[in-house]
């Protein structure tokens, strides 16, 4: 089964059965509160982490979510090669979210590339823009966060995003399809 399907039927399952019927990790430490929901993998599958600041029966409002393979090392000869065509898959397939993504920055020494809305949604003087961080050691692994910088502000802030459970599912499902292309 994939992850987008999967994905779907934890947060069925959060939905009708609760937080404490899935594993879920309360966060109750600093408000908002919310959740952090885990899908684990399924044999060479990919597991998926959702923190979400809260749920209905059949939405999210999500903070974050991360999709990792943890049995999918990345020769590290092919490294650079490899992130630079996670990006791209990336900015290809999630296409329908507010702002296309574009990479920003690669750093293959350190296993890493950024991808941001190009451009970020603007209103007045304040930035709104997806960010996708995807990371090779141990394994490959890609995080989605929407965030909110305006002037004045010391740091961005993470900004909670409202999102189906199906729309979710379709971004984890791509996300991890973006991880699994063979390097050419």
């Amino acid at each position: 089964m994939n992850l987008g399907k999967r994905v779907i039927e934890q947060l069925e399952q959060l939905a009708t059965k609760g937080p404490k019927q899935v594993d879920a990790v309360i966060l109750n430490s600093a408000p908002p509160q919310g959740y952090i929901i885990g899908v684990p993998a399924e044999a060479q599958e990919p597991s998926a982490a959702i923190t979400l600041e809260a749920y209905d029966r059949y939405s999210v409002t999500l903070r974050q979510l991360e999709v990792s393979y943890s049995n999918s090392p990345v020769d590290e000869n092919k490294d650079e090669d490899y992130l630079r065509q996670c990006a791209e898959q990336v900015a290809h397939r999630l296409i329908y979210l507010e702002e296309s993504l574009a990479l920003l920055e690669l750093n293959a020494a350190d296993n890493w590339a950024q991808l941001r809305s190009d451009p970020p949604h603007q209103e007045n003087e304040a930035l709104t823009y997806w960010e996708v961080l995807i990371w090779t050691e141990p394994s490959p692994q890609a995080r989605l966060t929407r965030y909110r910088w305006a002037p004045g502000s010391s740091e961005r802030e993470p900004v909670a995003y409202p999102a189906t459970f199906a729309t979710l599912g379709r971004i984890a499902n791509d996300l991890a399809l973006s991880l699994v292309e063979e390097v050419k």
